[in-house]
């Protein structure tokens, strides 16, 4: 399975990034690391990858944070919490693409029900997927509704994990909620939190594409243009595979080098088990 479905594509990834391809036609010419050396110097490449770096922060902040919010309260005794973790852990089964429908029908400037709301209280629409600061925000937060229910699961996981004897302690000794949270329990979900770092990372740099590609197409003006949809427009509607490999793999190194860092910063800070 691993031969098949991991190594043999991966090497011919590497393959086909040393070579001029097209679709269709059989001929390529090898050109050894040109496909490369051209993304050093094209100025819109690198406007796509700090746009990608753009977003990953910004789902990344948004997401976890919103996410360890609502698992805190989740975590209380409420009646019916296990019904409220069910259907906000739901939006995770969904596929970006889906994602990518289910707010284009909420955002759409004329037939979408965000629209139809403001329309009829205030009077007033708003482009939300056709200017510049809209297109990126809703992107943003539809990522986020696809990712929030992942986050929320391993948070609930963690703050479950931690002792209730511990907190308790605390407040005997006089700490208040606030001071609870911020040196107990927030350390001790330390392990959950770098773990949901690095799959948010990967989630926001990579499997975005399909939500962009129904919502923006990378539009207006290229404002949601990340490097994975630049991918595909150089590979898929570009027809240049040598070109769009190289960009995917320069993409993949990018993510690698910033999970190892993330490794490295959390092998000091992560606590294990220290209650």
């Amino acid at each position: 399975m691993l031969i098949f479905f991991v190594y043999v594509p991966m090497f011919d990834t590497l393959r086909l990034s040393t070579l001029l391809a097209k679709f269709g036609t059989p001929r390529t010419r090898f050109v050894c690391v040109a496909n490369f050396s051209t993304l050093l110097t094209d100025s819109g490449y690198h406007m796509n990858l700090i746009l990608s770096f753009a977003f990953s922060a910004g789902i990344i902040l948004l997401a976890m944070s919103s996410a360890l919010l609502i698992a805190t309260m989740l975590n209380q005794n409420i009646r019916g919490a296990n019904i409220y973790r069910s259907l906000l852990i739901w939006p995770y089964a969904i596929s970006p693409v889906v994602t990518g429908a289910i707010f284009r029908l909420l955002f759409g400037q004329e037939s979408g029900l965000i629209n139809y709301g403001l329309d009829s209280l205030f009077g007033m629409k708003v482009a939300w997927l056709t200017t510049v600061n809209p297109a990126r925000f809703t992107v943003i937060m539809a990522s986020v509704w696809n990712i929030i229910g992942f986050n929320i699961l391993f948070y609930i996981a963690g703050l479950q994990n931690i002792p209730k004897d511990v907190i308790e302690a605390a407040a005997i000794d006089g700490a208040n909620a606030f001071q609870r949270f911020w040196r107990i329990t927030f350390p001790l979900l330390s392990p959950f939190t770098f773990f949901l770092v690095v799959t948010n990372t990967v989630y926001a740099f990579f499997d975005t594409f399909g939500l962009i590609f129904v919502l923006t197409r990378g539009g207006p003006t290229e404002s949601t243009f990340t490097a994975m949809f630049r991918v595909y427009v150089t590979g898929i509607l570009g027809n240049d595979i040598g070109k769009a490999t190289a960009q995917s793999l320069v993409l993949f190194l990018i993510v690698v080098i910033i999970t190892v860092v993330q490794f490295r910063i959390g092998n000091r800070t992560v606590q294990y088990g220290n209650y």
